[in-house]
């Protein structure tokens, strides 16, 4: 692991006898008895005679310690999803409010896994509950990323490829849909909320979030490998133009010019790369102008 250090001294031989003294041994007058030998020791029958260490059990780690899902999980999944929506009602569900429907759709499910003797842990079945309430009623695998208030882009390439940016760095997850028809609906749920629509006549759209997050979607025929769904997110603690000096992001002088420039409502073209803070200085600058 570690290379030579250059210079290093190599490590010395022990002086070997003068070629004089090795001929005074040889001329030696030889005894007549011959002197007893020492036996050598095994090794390999000293190793053989000391116990062997028990080996160690390799650990199979579980698609839940590894925050996933497992092939069987979805599989039941889908077995529940598919009895719930042949047992509910969708258009009363629609008129109860979100936390009347979900307590509503609990219920429904639980009684399922009863009906069908679903063997399940009662956190693999809190599990399920969970992602089904999400899927009827909010936008399915995506809303334990929209909860997260450190990821700032959400990149969905079909239903199970789902990448996120964090702290600058796009890392996959172990997150997937149930198939591109629920990737799809989800699309479709997430733009009718601003009155769009997305399909094969009409492919590309873009939207927003409650919260504001910019949504792109890109549907088929323009998408080869399914619906691709983009979401780029806003921290829920906005920055300001104080909180940008405080972070040495810029200087308290320009802070001043951009708040003066905000507060006289000028004409301002704000341009950079993907991620540089856009949007971000905008805001700040927004802050400034009064009602």
């Amino acid at each position: 692991m570690f290379g030579k250090r250059a210079g290093a001294a190599s490590p010395k031989r022990a002086p070997t006898a003068p070629a004089t003294a090795a001929a005074a041994v040889n001329d030696a007058p030889k005894s007549a008895t011959p002197a007893p030998q020492v036996p050598h020791k095994d090794a390999g029958a000293e190793k053989r005679r000391q116990p062997k260490a028990a080996p160690v059990p390799k650990r199979t780690v579980s698609a839940a310690e590894q925050g996933g899902r497992s092939e069987e999980y979805y599989a039941v999944k889908t077995t529940i999803f598919n009895a719930l929506i042949d047992t509910i009602d969708l258009g009363q569900l629609a008129r109860l409010d979100q936390e009347t429907a979900a307590e509503e759709i609990r219920d429904i499910v639980t009684e399922i896994i009863s009906i069908k003797n679903v063997a399940m842990s009662i956190a693999e079945q809190e599990q399920l509950l969970t992602d089904i309430c999400h899927d009827v009623l909010g936008y399915g695998p995506l809303e334990p990323l929209l909860a997260r208030d450190d990821i700032s882009d959400i990149m969905v390439n079909g239903a199970d490829d789902v990448f996120i940016e964090v702290n600058g760095k796009v890392e996959r997850t172990n997150i997937r849909f149930r198939d591109n028809a629920q990737l799809m609906n989800i699309c479709q749920r997430i733009v009718s909320q601003v009155g769009r629509r997305v399909d094969e006549s009409s492919p590309v759209c873009d939207a927003r979030l409650a919260d504001g997050s910019r949504v792109n979607v890109i549907a088929p025929p323009l998408a080869l490998d399914g619906p691709t769904l983009t979401i780029r997110k806003f921290k829920k603690d906005k920055l300001t133009m104080d909180k940008l000096v405080e972070f040495a992001s810029i200087t308290p002088e320009g802070a001043k010019v951009l708040a003066v420039i905000g507060a006289s409502r000028c004409n301002v073209l704000i341009s950079g790369g993907t991620g540089s803070g856009k949007t971000t200085l905008l805001n700040c600058m927004t802050g400034y102008i009064e009602e």
